[in-house]
């Protein structure tokens, strides 16, 4: 460890951190890791590669893998149309500027939901969408709430879209919906068909949609910074994604969401980026082909900027530091294609984070990795941030 990635992790507020520093040499990988706090706040029960976290959006990444094992077999297809799959995607209106629904005219398609451009926002936390919203008569926020154009697992899906698909970027509930094709085409569920086909052959044992029971002592606490200076943290008592799919969950929303709902471990989550970087096969495992991990890194269009809006909630979509939006950064199939010269990751890295401060990059010429693991809002928080700077500059810089 780095000297002043010591001094930040003796001299810091947050309850916890994990992180990982990885380097490939020929087919040997090194791992390096350092971990500091308590799975949770006042019990001695020190974090490690094995405790459970929440990874939020970094769940897209594994529904994108899971999505593209179907592309290399020829049961779906990037550039079809989604209706095909999922009719009820057309029927989907889109709300123009002058606030009115108008229908699509052109089709989304599976390439548009991996890459952020098929017109679904999170229109709870996308303030465009939110203030178009508000403009809504009442009537027409009826018709939204009745017809929820949802199918298995996709509360998310409801809509409206913002924009016909590829003429603008905005990140949103697309991999979702991807993960819901998945699921039409296979007749299971997004769960076991990534427990079948991604967690158990690379041997991810603490990586779940629902944690089972013997395993819930293992989840780490999530926590929020209680003010923009202050440096404590209150536990959410509530769990999202929830612990256990109770009926209620079930109906209200169908299944698993792709976009957000995945549990792992660090230790777990290292096998799934080494995989990566190593362009698709770990342990003789392929777990996709190396054209298809090329496909994915491509930097796609827009900026990394478009994406978000700059009046988004700080507090909770992107913290009080905006240092990650960048105008440098494209977005592939499911990752982020980094170009950004304030991190120290080298131009043309991939990565992607999830909003309670799980982050990972990887760069295929340098072959290493880097990986940071806590459980707490907001998002991109300063402290974390300046851990996450010094585990890239330990990880990639030249030594």
């Amino acid at each position: 460890m780095s000297d002043k990635l010591s001094s930040l992790f003796e001299n810091n507020s947050l309850v916890n951190c994990f992180c990982s520093s990885i380097s490939k040499q020929n087919n040997d990988f090194e791992t390096k890791s350092f971990a500091f706090g308590n799975r949770k706040k006042g019990i001695d029960d020190p974090i490690s590669g094995d405790s459970i976290f929440r990874i939020f959006s970094m769940s897209k990444v594994v529904t994108t893998i899971a999505v593209m094992q179907l592309v290399e077999k020829g049961e779906l297809n990037l550039d079809e149309p989604v209706e095909n799959i999922l009719p009820y995607i057309k029927r989907v209106p889109i709300l123009s500027e002058d606030n009115k629904f108008v229908r699509q005219k052109k089709s989304i398609t599976l390439r548009n939901l991996l890459s952020h451009t098929s017109g679904f926002s999170y229109s709870s936390s996308v303030m465009e969408t939110s203030k178009r919203m508000k403009n809504l008569s009442a009537s027409k926020k009826l018709y939204l709430s009745l017809k929820g154009y949802r199918t298995k697992g996709s509360i998310f899906n409801k809509g409206p879209r913002l924009f016909e698909a590829g003429t603008n970027i905005k990140y949103g509930t697309g991999i979702g919906i991807a993960g819901n094709m998945l699921e039409k085409v296979t007749g299971i569920g997004l769960d076991r068909y990534c427990k079948e086909n991604i967690f158990k052959p690379l041997g991810m044992e603490n990586t779940f949609f629902e944690i089972p029971d013997e395993k819930q002592d293992n989840l780490v606490g999530m926590y929020i910074r209680r003010g923009k200076n202050s440096d404590k943290f209150s536990e959410l008592p509530l769990s999202i994604p929830p612990l256990k799919r109770t009926f209620f969950n079930k109906i209200i929303f169908g299944g698993f969401y792709g976009g957000t709902d995945v549990f792992s471990s660090p230790n777990d989550f290292s096998i799934l980026v080494k995989c990566l970087l190593n362009k698709g096969t770990y342990n003789d495992f392929e777990l996709l082909r190396k054209e298809t991990i090329e496909e994915m890194s491509k930097p796609g269009p827009g900026s990394y900027d478009d994406m978000w809006d700059r009046d988004d909630n700080p507090q909770y979509v992107m913290g009080e530091n905006t240092r990650l939006k960048s105008n440098r950064n494209k977005y592939g199939l499911g990752l982020t294609v980094s170009y950004d010269n304030e991190s120290y990751r080298p131009a043309g890295s991939v990565c992607h984070g999830g909003a309670g401060n799980t982050f990972f990059s990887l760069n295929y010429e340098e072959n290493k990795a880097a990986l940071i693991f806590s459980n707490f809002y907001p998002y991109n928080d300063p402290e974390w941030f300046e851990m996450l700077k010094e585990l890239e500059f330990f990880t990639y810089a030249k030594k």
